[in-house]
C-alpha cells in the first residue's frame, strides 16, 4: 500500500520535497496545491499529480494521507491546521512556524485531530 502525498505551495523548496517523496519506499506523490495561478498545474503536470487550486479541494482528494506544507514561512499554520482537521498527517517546511503561539496551534490541531506532525 503506498501512502499518498499532496503539496502546499508549489515553489522551489517543493521540488526537493517531490523528489524526496519519490525516494521513499511506499509514497506517492498524488496532488499538489498552490494559491498562485498556474503554479500548481506547472507543478502537477511536471510531478504527474493532480493540481488543485483550491486548499480545501485538495484536502477532500482521498488519495491524499499525507500534506506537505512548501509554503514561504510564517505561511505554514493555516494550510497545516487546515490539513490536520481533514485527518491529514502533517509534515512542515521549517521551521514549523514564526512565533510560539502559531507553533502551538498547529500542534494542537494535531493533536486534536489526531494525526501526526513533522517537521
Amino acid at each position: 500500500m503506498a501512502f499518498g502525498f499532496g503539496i502546499v505551495g508549489c515553489g522551489m523548496i517543493a521540488n526537493f520535497h517531490a523528489k524526496a517523496i519519490a525516494d521513499i519506499r511506499g509514497a506517492k506523490l498524488v496532488a499538489c496545491q498552490d494559491s498562485f495561478p498556474g503554479a500548481a498545474d506547472r507543478f502537477g503536470k511536471a510531478n504527474g499529480c493532480s493540481a488543485y487550486e483550491s486548499l480545501s479541494d485538495m484536502l477532500a482528494d482521498p488519495a491524499v494521507d499525507i500534506v506537505t506544507v512548501c509554503t514561504p514561512s510564517g505561511a505554514h499554520m493555516e494550510p497545516a491546521i487546515a490539513a490536520a482537521k481533514a485527518g491529514k498527517h502533517v509534515i512542515v517546511e521549517k521551521p514549523l512556524e514564526v512565533t510560539l503561539r502559531r507553533c502551538d496551534r498547529v500542534i494542537e490541531a494535531c493533536e486534536k485531530n489526531n494525526v501526526t506532525l513533522s517537521t
